[in-house]
């Protein structure tokens, strides 16, 4: 009695709950449950009919902006007219050219016959529509450049005069963000589960993407470049079935061989198994549970799951809806030939309780902690004893964070996982709601179109990231009067995308302040993140120091509203965290949580992890804002910057790198730490980690002045040449090279020879056209990932070689007008 009366309430709850659960484990142990948990299914005849071969459809496809319609009803809610939403429309009724169609085919067939060797589309579909648009021939230099000065300078004149060829009417440069294997297969599902017939011609364009990313061996990766998976080979197997390819089709039929070889289906990650548990093709009981009831635990328990990184909670909180529920899809001719094809044995015969744990080597990145399967295997013993009634609102509360998820992202959704899943959840809860039906338009949102086929991307599209860098890379060159469309175009996006409030009740639903951010892609999506809300900062506050004609000014209020989230943001000691930052959100719990990461393919999902790029990002962000207003909030600044920037150095490795988490990777990383560092004025001569950054890339340097990175290195976490020089990486290093040597006249001497040699690789990288090349995949997450940044490859050479412009070159004999 003394014990119990010590106790505060919250741990006298704790122990009662504990007592509780302790008896119904003994009582499922000794006894047989009282009942069994019902699978559910949508109580409705299904109306389509079962999917056909698509035939190759006759017309153009173009990509839209500012546009609300799509092949499924229109878009119902945007906050700025659809500012930054991006579109792929096709019109059966137009006809190309016979000069496009002639290199629309020449680029398919190119890709066709190297996508063993180069993975990666270079996103020709919509280059050739904006040659289409504006009609631009490469030109020739009236005079051939004299010096490195003039070479220099004609190449920034080309890449950008190209490159403005790509913006489009409202500011954004589009590009593909694709990548994963795993996301268009979940579309498909969700939308076979739903009875949503996807148009002809998004079916047929998905089968080319199917085919052709499927490796010599038959298999599919996780990504583009990645071995391959039973993740990626089971879902795409799935999706191509569903799309309407037959069985017995060349890739059906060495996809299968590939699955059957390593055990069948069974033999897989548990999203698969989430996946192919909703489609009816396996049963959910052979599945680790996910019971819906622990989001109803105290938010004071550490294991909440409200203290989860937001896109791991979102994307488990609708699957336990699911789980909970136990949703599948109506038996169909298809699924039932989908149970015969996925196991090399009878499917009914399979012991299915025996396969929650049973991951493929080709998938397994991180190993469940015994502890977890403990967990799973308790939870397991004894989820049969929660009763309906508690079940009932675990769901309702469940289906309740849903609604607010899609309401809050104008039914975007924060990734493409949850956006499907979310879809299903809400079809389930009510088939024929005005929430299902105003997913269904967003769909597209995701979908892009390259001459590999269209894909679904791993966000609705990464335009606020790319303009901000875009507009800071064309403000590096000093060419801001000759370019003044581009950022005055550039501008108006940034200003229309800044998210203006906070969520409805965003305490209730787990969300952190957003009013004053910028999220990654457009306003509709809403999310704000730390280093997108300082790299768009940076970019208004660079956009209009060039005093532009034309240029609307943000305004410092909203610009103070920013810096107020950027502040917000950084984890101090009551973030489990010592003045670093996060991505959407503080750290809400523990490294230790990461021992419950579930995912077999994915690491660091469970909590939101401090990493190097934010942290200078927003670093940075904080001493730009410093000098344009000093008086504001002035000592809470000059605190977390120099937190921040001991945060940085504690972060470097021992080689003197740092690794990139969201970029392909030590490039990256280094390129973030030493910028972060310069900005508060240390350099290579003041600063030891600065120093040992810059050694470190001087060591990893190519024979033909470049850098280049697989996509290993994030993977595996110790540096990986790629086979040959990348642009993006080179650019990255240039860029390390130039922000660390400012300001110390014997460094920025010692550093030129580098930085010549790397010039002179990017130039004779670039096109004719003032394009530069698409090479290996350059962006990742959760360091097993990788996902595409088409973008990069036009944004950082320019970047790189207009800072160097700057620096080392203006002083040289005058520039002749190109």
């Amino acid at each position: 009695k003394t014990m119990i009366e010590q106790l505060d309430a919250g741990s006298a709850f704790v122990l009662f709950v504990g007592a509780y659960v302790l008896t119904f484990a003994l009582s499922r142990l000794l006894y047989p449950p009282p009942h069994t948990l019902p699978s559910s299914s949508c109580l409705r005849q299904r109306s389509i009919e079962e999917p056909v071969p698509p035939h190759e459809p006759a017309g153009v496809w173009s990509l839209l902006t500012r546009s609300g319609e799509s092949p499924l009803g229109a878009v119902r809610r945007t906050l700025n007219g659809h500012i930054g939403r991006q579109l792929w429309k096709f019109d059966a009724t137009a006809k190309p050219s016979a000069a496009e169609a002639d290199a629309l085919d020449a680029a398919r067939a190119e890709y066709d016959s190297k996508r063993h060797s180069r993975h990666h589309s270079s996103d020709k579909l919509y280059r050739l529509q904006c040659l289409r648009a504006h009609k631009r021939k490469t030109l020739l230099a009236t005079k051939k450049p004299s010096n490195e000065a003039e070479m220099v300078q004609l190449a920034l004149g080309e890449a950008l005069s190209f490159y403005s060829t790509l913006q489009m009417d409202d500011g954004h440069w589009p590009g593909d963000y694709g990548g994963p294997m795993f996301l268009l297969p979940g579309l498909v599902i969700a939308c076979y589960v739903t009875e949503v017939e996807l148009p002809n011609e998004h079916r047929f364009e998905m089968l080319r993407y199917l085919r052709n990313h499927q490796n010599r061996d038959g298999g599919v990766g996780l990504h583009i470049e990645g071995h391959s998976t039973m993740f990626g080979t089971t879902l795409n197997y799935v999706a191509a079935r569903l799309l309407g390819m037959r069985a017995d089709e060349p890739y059906a039929v060495a996809a299968r061989a590939f699955i059957h070889e390593r055990g069948g289906a069974v033999n897989n990650t548990s999203w698969a198994k989430f996946w192919l548990a909703l489609l009816n093709v396996y049963e959910w009981h052979g599945l680790n549970p996910l019971p819906p009831e622990m989001w109803l635990l105290p938010y004071w328990l550490i294991v909440h799951p409200g203290r989860f990184w937001c896109h791991c909670r979102m994307v488990y909180l609708p699957m336990s809806y699911l789980y909970g529920r136990r949703a599948k899809c109506e038996p169909t001719q298809l699924i039932e030939e989908l149970r015969a094809e996925l196991y090399p044995t009878e499917y009914r015969a399979i012991n299915w309780p025996e396969q929650r744990n049973f991951c493929g080597n080709e998938d397994l990145y991180v190993q469940h902690h015994w502890l977890q399967d403990a967990l799973w295997t308790f939870v397991y013993k004894v989820e049969p004893w929660i009763p309906p009634a508690l079940r009932r609102v675990a769901l309702r509360w469940t289906m309740e964070m849903i609604h607010h998820e899609d309401a809050s992202t104008r039914y975007v959704d924060i990734g493409p996982v949850n956006k499907a899943i979310n879809m299903v959840c809400c079809y389930f809860d009510e088939p024929d709601g005005e929430h299902f039906k105003e997913h269904l338009p967003r769909l597209f949102d995701y979908l892009w179109l390259a001459e590999d086929g269209m894909k679904m991307q791993g966000y609705n599209g990464s335009q606020l990231w790319d303009t901000a860098f875009a507009a800071q890379a064309i403000v590096a060159t000093g060419m801001v009067e000759r370019f003044a469309p581009m950022l005055r175009k550039a501008h108006d996006y940034i200003e229309q995308s800044q998210v203006r409030e906070d969520p409805v009740e965003r305490a209730r639903f787990y969300r952190h302040i957003s009013n004053g951010a910028w999220p990654f892609s457009s306003q509709d999506h809403g999310w704000p993140i730390s280093d997108c809300s300082s790299e768009g900062l940076k970019a208004a506050i660079e956009i209009e120091g060039t005093r532009l004609d034309g240029i609307r000014p943000i305004g410092i209020e909203r610009m103070r509203d920013c810096v107020n989230v950027i502040l917000s943001y950084q984890n101090t000691r009551k973030h489990w965290g010592t003045g670093g930052w996060a991505t959407y959100e503080n750290t809400r719990g523990p490294a230790a949580l990461e021992l419950l990461n579930p995912s077999e393919c994915f690491g660091d999902i469970v909590i939101d992890y401090s990493y190097p790029e934010l942290t200078c990002a927003c670093i940075t962000a904080l001493s730009s804002f410093r000098k344009l207003d000093p008086d504001h909030r002035r000592d809470e600044i000059d605190k977390a910057i120099s937190l921040g920037a001991q945060w940085i150095r504690d972060a470097q490795r021992a080689d003197g790198s740092w690794y990139g988490s969201w970029g392909v990777c030590f490039t990256y990383g280094i390129w973030f730490g030493v910028t972060g560092l310069a900005s508060i004025g240390e350099n290579e001569a003041s600063s030891d980690a600065i120093a040992r950054a810059l050694a470190f890339l001087r060591s990893k340097q190519q024979r033909d002045g470049g850098w280049g990175e697989s996509y290993l290195s994030s993977s595996m976490k110790e540096y990986h040449d790629a086979p040959t020089s990348q642009v993006v990486n080179t650019s990255w290093a240039m860029l390390a090279f130039l922000n660390g040597t400012k300001g110390d006249a014997e460094a920025e001497a010692r550093a030129r020879g580098t930085l010549q040699r790397a010039a002179q690789f990017l130039l004779a990288s670039q096109m004719d056209d003032g394009d530069f090349p698409q090479q290996l995949i350059s962006g990742v997450f959760n360091h097993n990932c990788m996902i595409t940044y088409a973008n990069y490859r036009n944004i950082f050479p320019v970047w790189a070689l207009g800072a160097y412009r700057q620096r080392y070159l203006l002083n040289q004999k005058q520039l002749s007008v190109h």
